[in-house]
């Protein structure tokens, strides 16, 4: 009978056993394998050993230095005349049993088989990795994405009958990413841009750095966090540009915030935005106004009645996030320019 197994590195060493995780679908069993140091490669004076590890004994280490790269945990190990950079993460493997009459070389049997288990299984390892993170407060750690997971068909005594076939498209998109850190062939006109972000006097406003972190939630498949961080970035942006609005209207501090933390977010865009800054949302962008209100009602979900937002959700909320952002950024512009034409006059 063939078997549909899942198998990844976990960003942590813990105890080998199996670990019965809690989902939506129901419990499913996670194998976890013994954590040891895996040598990725060794160096020395003498002649490489035919087990890496065996030159580190107890009292053959001088040091080591051990870093988190998601999604490996790698360790230095440094002794008296070698040295080795390896991994020390503890291995996961699911297993699930398909129907014995499944045609293998049949895509529309296996495919919706394989695609549900992938699903599932990137459900339990996640919840195993959001659990001991928060145990064990490494808040740092990533969950795992789909490109971590290597998901094959296999005999039962463990031969691979089908490899995993998106692992090369997920392992090329994970390259391309780790490109984006090298910025020398951007274009002129996004230095151009970067040259004037930078003589501005507020380059970097809070709600920018709040859609960084909500960008941020959504890369490492935190779909709750990020639509909790949308509504908090338009919160802040909106009460920014408010309590500029007020401030030229001669209200004092106490009546400013009073009147932003009584209000809802819904009112401050429109109502209160209308009255302090001359645009109102709900008449003046309608479309905006309904995408807003479909990501207000998603937060409310998501964070009154434990709502699972989907990844596609919150795709969304950051599309629209962004959007508004630049709504604001409007209003705010033709406010300056409406103050600077009043203080000539």
């Amino acid at each position: 009978m063939p078997l549909l197994v899942a198998f990844a590195s976990l960003p942590f060493g813990i105890r080998e056993r199996s670990y019965t995780v809690s989902t939506e679908s129901g419990p499913l069993t996670v194998h976890v394998s013994e954590q040891q140091f895996s040598p990725l490669i060794a160096v020395g004076t003498q002649p490489p050993a035919d087990d890496p590890s065996a030159l580190f004994g107890d009292d053959a280490i001088t040091t080591t230095y051990t870093w988190y790269d998601h999604p490996f945990v790698l360790r230095v190990m440094f002794g008296g005349d070698h040295a080795a950079l390896g991994s020390i993460n503890s291995s996961a493997t699911i297993i699930r049993r398909l129907p014995e009459d499944i045609d293998l070389n049949s895509l529309e049997e296996l495919d919706p088989a394989r695609d549900l288990f992938a699903s599932e299984a990137l459900e339990v390892l996640n919840n195993l990795v959001a659990v001991v993170r928060r145990k064990a407060r490494l808040f740092h750690i990533y969950d795992l994405r789909r490109d971590d997971i290597d998901l094959t068909v296999r005999a039962d005594d463990g031969a691979v009958l089908c490899e995993d076939p998106l692992q090369d498209e997920l392992i090329r998109a994970e390259e391309a990413r780790a490109e984006t850190f090298d910025l020398l062939g951007e274009s002129v006109a996004w230095y151009r841009d970067l040259d004037r972000a930078l003589r501005e006097q507020q380059s970097i406003e809070l709600a920018d750095e709040l859609l960084i972190e909500a960008e941020r939630a959504l890369a490492q498949r935190f779909p709750r966090q990020t639509i909790a961080s949308c509504h908090t970035t338009i919160e802040a942006a909106a009460s920014a540009l408010l309590t500029e609005g007020m401030l030229r209207r001669g209200m004092d501090d106490d009546q400013i915030d009073h009147m932003l933390s009584t209000r809802s977010l819904t009112s401050k865009l429109a109502a209160l935005m209308g009255s302090y800054c001359g645009f109102n949302l709900r008449n003046d962008n309608r479309p905006l106004w309904q995408a807003f209100g479909q990501l207000n009602d998603l937060r409310n979900d998501t964070v009154h009645r434990g709502r699972r937002p989907t990844y596609k959700q919150a795709q969304q909320a950051i599309r629209t996030t962004r959007a508004l952002l630049d709504w604001l950024r409007m209003v705010r512009h033709r406010n300056c320019r409406s103050a600077a034409a009043a203080q000539k006059d």
